[in-house]
């Protein structure tokens, strides 16, 4: 087996480093033997996942091992033969050699040597989804099969790729994944979040908002649909409340933290507002604290006792949160977004690359042409994910880098602010503020001039470069 081949076979079951998996996806984008070769382990991954390990039946076991024993691999190189050897252990487990340290349950290990020695397999189950893509993270690389969702936490970008082309996921972002036929590229409904969409060989498509957006060949696309979303983990280790009324996000508390807040003392006009902020390891009166800030621009208090709102007049005019708000940018090439049969051009010679919806005003097109910088800041955050900062899209992010250190647990981000509540007490450090107050890794100082849902952008003091932060990452439980 040639070293292409074998590398193949580790990255579909997540074996390849994430340094080893950049290229070798470059060179897949381009090899359409490899992508033959893909579709066809795809295939049998699909069905071995299909069924637990116990559905492969002794015989049909035993009958696939003796099989294999009698199949020369490709080479005749009895070092490289040597890679294929197979020794079966207890507890239904059996180790391929090759693959080093991995140990895998027998239904997958099945289908590696199907892949290897191009064996049938005696198992038969239902109808199944077509595997279309994977998707990487922190925890590795799983696939992806039609209709499935594909979600991404509060510092947690991902990146789900495909032969002819990939999409990187901000924190709290989500798109679904459909498949449109064995030899073209799947297409994608966001349903929130940012994302960044690129098609390196082939067109792409993708539905938000009620909009079917067409990427053309070569092209990079960014989309911020900034939709009203709620999501706090029982522990409160992740905090999402994304464009959610104020009445609601009340409930909320006692919901996740088994707090009762009572909001009958502010109108029903302000309980209907708004607001946004996310935090990381939150307990209840840090969640309190959190929200109770986010809503104070509208008005809202709270008493000594911590459970009852009020409501105090504010002089000035704020404005408030919409339930969804829509960016699409082209960063790279040309696109298309369509709406009830009108068909709008983006980034073509002398068109607007950039594009806006609100709520309110959900017929109006705010239509722009942005310069490279106003480009960048679209992806800015794109800077903090795994892989990120290669290929085109680390072109566009040259003058920004990740940080060595996320956030402390315990930091909030609104929508023009970071607060961080740690030992030192609680700090405040506002969006555009005059002065390089935050304490960054190396004895670095940085002023807060971006904010995402995943982390923090800081220019540094005395270098040209920008810095992101992501949110700190829950503690680990034993």
């Amino acid at each position: 087996m040639d070293d292409t081949r074998q590398k193949l076979i580790a990255w579909m079951i997540g074996d390849l480093s994430p340094e080893e998996s950049r290229p070798f996806e470059a060179s897949l984008a381009a090899d359409a033997d490899l992508q033959r070769q893909r579709n066809q382990l795809e295939r049998t991954l699909t069905v071995v996942r299909a069924v637990p390990s116990e559905d492969v039946s002794d015989k049909a076991f035993a009958r696939l091992m003796a099989a294999a024993a009698h199949v020369e691999p490709e080479s005749a190189d009895p070092a490289e033969a040597e890679m294929f050897a197979v020794d079966e252990t207890p507890d239904n487990v059996i180790r391929i050699n090759f693959l080093l340290r991995t140990v895998m349950p027998r239904v997958a290990a099945v289908a590696v040597i199907v892949f290897i020695f191009g064996l049938g397999v005696w198992i038969t189950p239902g109808s199944l989804k077509p595997t279309v893509a994977g998707v990487y993270d922190d925890h590795g690389m799983a696939m992806v099969v039609d209709g499935d969702l594909v979600e991404s936490r509060v510092g947690e970008p991902r990146r789900l790729t495909f032969p002819t082309g990939e999409v990187l996921l901000d924190g709290a972002s989500a798109v679904r994944v459909h498949a449109t036929g064995p030899f073209s590229a799947p297409s994608f409904e966001v349903e929130r979040g940012r994302v960044v969409v690129t098609a390196s060989a082939t067109p792409v498509s993708l539905n938000v908002g009620g909009r079917s957006v067409q990427l053309g060949k070569g092209s990079m696309l960014s989309v911020d649909y900034d939709h009203a979303y709620a999501n706090i983990a029982e522990d409160g280790s992740i905090v999402e409340v994304q464009r959610m009324p104020i009445g609601e996000v009340a409930a909320l508390a006692e919901k996740a933290y088994n707090v009762k807040l009572y909001a009958g003392g502010v109108p029903e006009s302000v309980r209907n507002t708004r607001v946004s902020f996310y935090g990381s390891n939150l307990n209840a009166e840090a969640f309190i604290d959190s929200f109770v800030e986010a809503a104070s621009r509208f008005g809202v208090t709270i008493d000594e006792t911590r459970r009852y709102l009020s409501y105090e007049s504010r002089s000035g005019r704020v404005e408030p949160n919409e339930e969804w708000k829509l960016d699409i940018a082209v960063l790279q090439g040309a696109a298309s977004v369509s709406e009830e049969g009108y068909i709008l051009p983006l980034g073509g010679k002398g068109l607007p690359n950039f594009v806006s919806y609100n709520a309110s005003e959900a017929g109006h097109a705010d239509l722009r042409g942005l310069g490279n910088d106003d480009l960048n800041r679209q992806v800015v955050w794109a800077a903090g994910a795994t892989g990120a900062t290669s290929g085109a899209l680390g072109e566009r992010l040259r003058d920004v880098k990740p940080s060595a250190e996320p956030l402390p647990n315990g930091s909030v981000i609104h929508t023009d602010s970071l607060v961080l509540n740690g030992d030192g007490g609680k700090r405040i450090f506002k969006l555009g503020g005059p002065d390089f107050d935050f304490p960054l890794a190396g004895g670095r100082r940085g002023r807060l001039v971006q904010l995402t849902n995943s982390g923090a952008v800081f220019e540094i003091q005395g270098e040209i470069v920008r810095e992101f932060v992501p949110f700190g990452q829950p503690d680990n439980k034993e």
